[in-house]
């Protein structure tokens, strides 16, 4: 029997952090997508812990907001890569191309 209060799930909130810090760690590339990855699993926990007890039903948000605060750090941290693969992609074709120039002009 219940007594009408509604309880925290703790998975819920540390998600909600955890994936406010995977936004900052997107920045960094791979940390972003390790710490966005461990929000989203802890989300999904709690949801299923949520949906098996309704009277954590008041943590419904923290875990929705851990969820996509995950996602959003782990496409944070992919598009990080991505422009980092392209720079150095873009610098390296300069510079091979500035070095056949010289051979050239030898």
């Amino acid at each position: 029997m219940t007594d009408g209060t509604k309880k925290s799930n703790g998975l819920a909130t540390a998600s909600l952090v955890i994936g406010i810090i995977s936004i900052v760690l997107g920045f960094l590339s791979w940390p972003g997508i390790v710490v966005g990855l461990v929000a989203v699993i802890l989300a999904i926990v709690a949801k299923g812990q949520i949906k098996a007890d309704p009277n954590q039903s008041g943590s419904a948000g923290a875990a929705t907001g851990g969820l996509i605060t995950g996602i959003l750090g782990m496409v944070i941290g992919i598009i990080m890569i991505v422009l980092a693969v392209m720079f150095v992609s873009a610098v390296t074709e300069g510079a091979s191309e500035e070095l056949l120039r010289e051979l050239d002009n030898m």
